[in-house]
Formats: C-alpha cells, structure tokens, sequence
C-alpha cells in the first residue's frame, strides 16, 4: 500500500472514530463522567492492520478534533487519548507479533486488562484533583471505573473481532489487484 493511500486510510478512519465519539452515554447513573463511545474500534482496526502506532494515531487525531469540536474539557480528552492509546497500543503490538485471530483475541483482551488497570490509576490521580473531592471520592467510584472500562474495552473488542475480517479483506483485494496488474 503506498504511502498516500496508507495516510487517507488514517485520515478516513479518523473521521469516522471522531463521529463514533458524539455517540457517548453513560453505562452508570452514579459515574456519570464515565462515558461509553464505540470511537476506539475504528483505531484499533487500523491498529491491526497497519501497527500500533498507527492505532494510536488515529485515537490521538479523534480526540483533538472531538476535543476542537465539542468537549473543551481537556482534562476528559486527555484521559480518554492516554486510555485509548494504550489500549490500541497493545492490541496491536500483541496482534502484530503473530497475525492470527488468537493472537488478535489475546491482544485485545491483554489490553482491556492492562488498560482497565492504568484507567484505575490514573482515575486515583484525576478524580480527587478534577473534581476538587477528597480521595473518597476514589474510592466510592472504585467498582465503577473497574467495570466502565472492562464493559468498554470488552465490547470494543468484540465488535472489532466481529467487523476486522470485512475490513482487512477489503484492503487486501486492493493487494491482490496491484500484484495482478505488475503481474
């Protein structure tokens, strides 16, 4: 794939993750900060197909142009492009060392674990500082923040195992046609 079409490929799939985003709601009424968006499926579909990086390209790209176009909350923005990054940055890199669909299903659930704990972590560090509340606050959120991202990891996941064949099918017809014509 050259170079060009590799770019509209981002670009492309960008675009589609930042309106993928507008489609946020909350999972739970008591964390309502906390919201679903299917926006990282599209990322980590190029993760697969192109590396990590660009995975992780494509969450940083949907978050400044979310970021630009609705929120003005950086603080919600950059936790959700650290999450999802990481998140895309390890299914790819797992997915990348052996492309195969056990090696994409280990890869996604690896990253929903590992990314599930960092969000926790950085949640113990935000939340009190966000919203100006003692580390209570944390801890009273505790269960929510575990099970917010699994349901969010675990259902991108699932959708991207789902749809990924479609996608990378379709890209490499594009590669069967060039190796056909240069013969």
């Amino acid at each position: 794939m050259t170079r060009t079409k590799k770019v509209a490929f981002i670009g492309i799939f960008s675009a589609l993750a930042t309106i993928l985003m507008f489609l946020e709601f909350p999972i739970f009424p008591q964390a309502s900060f906390l919201k679903y968006d299917p926006s990282e499926i599209p990322a980590l579909i190029l993760s697969f197909l192109f590396g990590p990086g660009t995975g992780m390209l494509v969450v940083l790209v949907k978050d400044i142009l979310f970021f630009l176009l609705k929120s003005g909350d950086p603080v919600g923005i950059a936790v959700n492009a650290a999450v999802g990054m990481m998140f895309v940055g390890i299914a790819g890199l797992v997915y990348s060392q052996k492309r195969t669909k056990v090696s994409a299903v280990k890869g996604m659930i690896l990253a929903t674990l590992f990314t599930t704990a960092f969000a926790l972590g950085l949640n113990a560090f935000i939340v009190p500082l966000y919203f100006k509340a003692p580390f209570e606050l944390f801890l009273n959120l505790f269960a929510f923040i575990v099970a917010f991202n699994l349901i969010k990891f675990g259902v991108d996941s699932f959708v991207t195992f789902l749809v990924y064949k479609r996608v990378s099918f379709l890209l490499k017809l594009e590669v069967v046609e060039r190796r056909q014509r240069n013969g």
